[in-house]
Order: structure tokens, then C-alpha cells, then sequence
């Protein structure tokens, strides 16, 4: 999926050859192996906040190598928000039932990220849900799957409790691959009779901003 998006940032930017990617964990190759050789790289961090990998393995990564630079990790921006939503809505319809008529239907998102031993990272998250929950006209939670903060089962009650009928609480999921995460947080959906959401890396939202991330470097 990274590299897929990768490849699609690099189209949308008319590069002869997709863009290499390295990776921080669990994977190779690594961003030092990739760096290598390379003149004046930018390297955009395809986290979705900015959490231990962003704060301290890719600066680490890149302080020997003369002329890189790193673009903020994806955060709040607008095309984060354009894929949440997209989901969200993907998500939510009946069968034979329109993308508007589940707009209506749905009374609240809860954003479920991975999660964070960064206080800051886990604001990052609470701020995407709370920008979502303006755009899409109605209200979320913010959980985690692991380390500190609120669980998806206790924040899916409290959307409940509030008014919301079962069934119209949407689990937004804060993340950008398939993988262990994503599949906890549809575990959780099932067990709430409700439904989760697709990754946002293959969102072409995703490949734009990686190459406006790019861009806005190097202009």
C-alpha cells in the first residue's frame, strides 16, 4: 500500500520512476538505506500523526545526510479530512441506499487511531476527529487501540448513550494500511453491530498530499 501511494504521488508529480520508500520499523529497507546516495532528498513522513517514528527515527534517519529535508507528517490536512469523510460515507450505506440518504441517516463517527506514547500525537488524532465531526454535521469520539487514552468499546457507549440509535455510529478508522490495527478495529465495529471503515492509504487523496507535501518542500 505505501508503495502504491508512492507510485501515485510520483505520476501525480511526472517523475520518470516511482519514489523510493523507506521504512522506520519492522521492514526494510530502511530510510538510511534509501537515503544513500541521494542528493538533497525530501522525505515526507507518510504517518498519519506525529508520534515517536516522526519525532525521533526519521530525524534520526536524516541528520547525516547533507541537504534532506522533512515535510510535516500528514496531520489534519485537508485531504486527510476528504478521505476520513469519503469512508465514512463509503461505509455507512444500506443496501440500495444512496450516499446521501446514509448522510442523513448517520448520527456520529468515532475516529479509532493505532495510538501513541506522544501526548501531542494523540491531540493530532482528536483534532482530525473533531474537524471530521464539522464536516460531516455530526458528533465523534476520539479512541485508541493501544497505549493511553479512551478504548473504541467505552467511546462507542458513550455515543450511544447520547442519543445515537445502534447502527448509526460509524468507527472511522484513523489508519493507513491493512494490517493489525485495521483488523482489531473492524473486531470492535462487529462487536458493536456497527460497522468500520476501509485504510486511507489508497485513498488518492493520500498520493495528492504526498506530493504536495513535496512540493511545498522544494518551491
Amino acid at each position: 500500500m505505501v508503495r502504491d501511494c508512492a507510485a501515485r504521488a510520483g505520476a501525480l508529480l511526472g517523475l520518470p520512476s516511482p519514489p523510493p520508500v523507506g521504512f522506520v520499523d519492522v521492514c526494510g529497507p530502511t530510510l538510511q538505506e534509501v537515503l544513500t546516495g541521494l542528493t538533497d532528498p525530501v522525505v515526507v513522513p507518510f504517518f498519519l500523526a506525529s508520534g515517536y517514528h516522526v519525532r525521533h527515527d526519521v530525524p534520526a534517519a536524516v541528520v547525516t545526510m547533507p541537504g534532506a529535508s522533512v515535510t510535516p507528517a500528514l496531520g489534519a490536512a485537508e485531504e486527510v479530512l476528504q478521505a476520513l469523510a469519503d469512508r465514512v460515507l463509503e461505509a455507512s450505506p444500506r443496501a440500495g441506499e444512496s450516499a446521501g440518504a446514509a448522510a442523513t441517516r448517520l448520527r456520529a463517527v468515532l475516529v479509532v487511531g493505532a495510538g501513541s506514547s506522544v501526548d501531542a500525537a494523540r491531540a493530532e488524532v482528536a483534532q482530525v476527529s473533531g474537524l471530521l465531526g464539522a464536516r460531516l454535521g455530526v458528533a465523534t469520539g476520539t479512541a485508541f487501540l493501544s497505549g493511553p487514552g479512551p478504548r473504541p468499546d467505552e467511546e462507542l457507549s458513550r455515543l450511544a448513550d447520547d442519543g445515537s440509535e445502534p447502527g448509526h455510529v460509524v468507527v472511522a478508522a484513523h489508519l493507513l494500511s491493512p494490517g493489525h490495527f485495521l483488523d482489531r478495529a473492524h473486531r470492535v465495529a462487529a462487536t458493536a453491530g456497527t460497522v468500520a471503515t476501509a485504510p486511507l492509504g489508497t485513498h488518492d487523496a493520500l498520493a495528492a498530499l504526498v506530493a504536495r507535501r513535496y512540493l511545498e518542500a522544494t518551491a
